[in-house]
C-alpha cells in the first residue's frame, strides 16, 4: 500500500458578501411567512398533500428553503462533509480515519478498515450540498445491526467536490478514485466491494457503473477482475428532465422541488452537455447489459417527486439487468432514511429497513 497523502480541504470555506448576509435575512422572513401559511392551509389539506399536518408544513419550509438560498450560501450554513465526520466521530468517541484521495477527494472510514467487506458510499444533496451528520449516524447504525448479523463489513464515504467548484466530470471522476483506492490500494476482491449512494449520489453510483463497463472519454478506466459484490441506489437523480407527472402530483406530499432540481442540476451539468453518465435514464438498455455487479438495488419512496423518472429507468433496464431489484416504499419522502435522522427520527423507515434486508442477503 502506498504511503498516504497530506489531507487537503475538498471545499474551501465560503465567505459571503454583505449582500448575501443581508439577503439570508430576507430569506428567512420568507421562511417564517411560507410555514405561517403552510399552518393555515394545512388545515384543510387535500388528497394530494404531505401525510399529516405537521409534515405539510415541515415539506413547505424545507422546498422554500432549498430553492430560495443560493448554492454559496448552503455552503455557508451547513458544515462540510469533513467537519460533520470529524463530529459524528467525536460524539461516538470514535477515532477518526480520513484517507487523501486522487483529484482532490478524501475517504472517510466508518468500522474497521480491515474488514473483510467495505462499502463505497456517494452522498447526495444535489452535488451542492455536504453530507450531513445524519449520513455518518444513519449508516453507523445500521453498520452496527450488520456486524452483530455477522457480516464483516465497513463503510467508505467519499467527499467530492460540491458545485460551483467543481462541475461534472468531477465528481464522477472522484467517485471512481474512491473506487480504485478500495480495489488498488486496499487489496479487496470485486466482490467483497460494494457501492451505493442517494440521490445524487445514486446517480454517481449509476455513473461509476457506466464507467465501469463504458469508460468515459474524461476519466481513467477502472478494469475490475470480476463484478462487484453489489450496487445500491436511493432514489437516484436518473434524468434531468422535468416532465415526469410526479414531479406534479408529489409536490406536495415531498420537500423536494422541481425547481431546486433545476438549479443544482444546471450547475453540476456547467456548459458540459447531458450524457448517458450524467443521465442513467438516457442510455438505451444494452447499455447496461454487461453491468459490472452481481446485483443491483433501486428503491425510493412512493411519495418522491422522482419516483416516476425512476420507474421508467428500472422498466428499461430490467432486461438487460437480471440482478436487479426494485422496491417502492409507500407513503414515504425523498430518500426519508437520511431525511428523517435529520430530523431527529430514528425509527427505521421503509426504505432504511429495505437496504438493510438487502445488504445482510448480499454481503458474504
Amino acid at each position: 500500500m502506498a504511503a498516504e497523502k497530506a489531507l487537503v480541504p475538498v471545499n474551501a470555506p465560503v465567505k459571503l458578501t454583505v449582500r448575501e448576509k443581508l439577503d439570508l435575512i430576507r430569506a428567512g422572513l420568507g421562511l417564517l411567512a411560507t410555514g405561517i401559511a403552510a399552518a393555515v392551509t394545512g388545515l384543510v389539506r387535500q388528497q394530494d398533500a404531505a401525510r399529516t399536518y405537521r409534515t405539510h408544513i415541515r415539506f413547505a419550509v424545507i422546498r422554500r428553503f432549498l430553492w430560495r438560498m443560493s448554492i454559496r450560501q448552503l455552503h455557508f450554513i451547513y458544515p462540510s462533509t469533513a467537519q460533520n465526520y470529524e463530529t459524528f466521530s467525536k460524539r461516538r468517541r470514535l477515532k477518526p480515519d480520513t484517507v487523501q484521495l486522487e483529484h482532490g477527494a478524501q475517504g472517510h472510514w466508518v468500522g474497521k478498515k480491515d474488514a473483510k467487506n467495505v462499502v463505497v458510499y456517494f452522498h447526495g444533496g444535489g452535488f451542492a450540498l455536504p453530507a450531513y451528520l445524519a449520513y455518518f449516524q444513519l449508516y453507523a447504525d445500521m453498520l452496527k445491526k450488520l456486524n452483530a448479523a455477522g457480516k464483516d463489513v465497513a463503510f467508505f464515504f467519499l467527499s467530492y467536490t460540491l458545485t460551483p467548484e467543481g462541475v461534472y466530470p468531477t465528481q464522477l471522476r472522484q467517485a471512481v478514485e474512491a473506487l480504485r483506492y478500495i480495489t488498488v490500494e486496499t487489496g479487496r476482491e470485486p466482490q467483497n466491494i460494494f457501492i451505493g449512494g442517494d440521490s445524487a449520489g445514486g446517480n454517481l453510483t449509476l455513473g461509476v457503473l457506466s464507467h465501469l463497463s463504458h469508460p468515459h472519454e474524461a476519466i481513467k478506466p477502472l478494469e475490475l477482475s470480476g463484478p462487484l459484490g453489489g450496487a445500491f441506489t436511493m432514489a437516484p437523480w436518473v434524468s434531468m428532465d422535468k416532465d415526469y407527472p410526479s414531479y406534479t402530483t408529489n409536490a406536495k406530499r415531498d420537500y423536494l422541488s422541481m425547481k431546486s432540481g433545476e438549479y443544482w442540476g444546471k450547475a453540476y451539468v456547467g456548459d458540459g452537455k447531458l450524457d448517458n453518465y450524467i443521465q442513467a435514464n438516457q442510455a438505451p438498455a444494452e447499455w447496461w447489459k454487461d453491468v459490472k455487479t452481481q446485483a443491483l438495488l433501486v428503491f425510493l419512496g412512493g411519495d418522491d417527486v422522482l419516483v416516476d423518472a425512476v420507474s421508467q429507468f428500472v422498466d428499461k433496464i430490467k432486461s438487460a439487468v437480471p440482478n436487479l431489484k426494485y422496491v417502492i416504499c409507500e407513503g414515504e419522502p425523498h430518500v426519508g432514511p437520511i431525511f428523517n435522522r435529520i430530523m431527529g427520527i430514528k425509527k427505521e423507515t421503509g426504505m432504511g429497513s429495505t437496504l438493510r434486508l438487502w445488504l445482510m442477503e448480499k454481503l458474504p
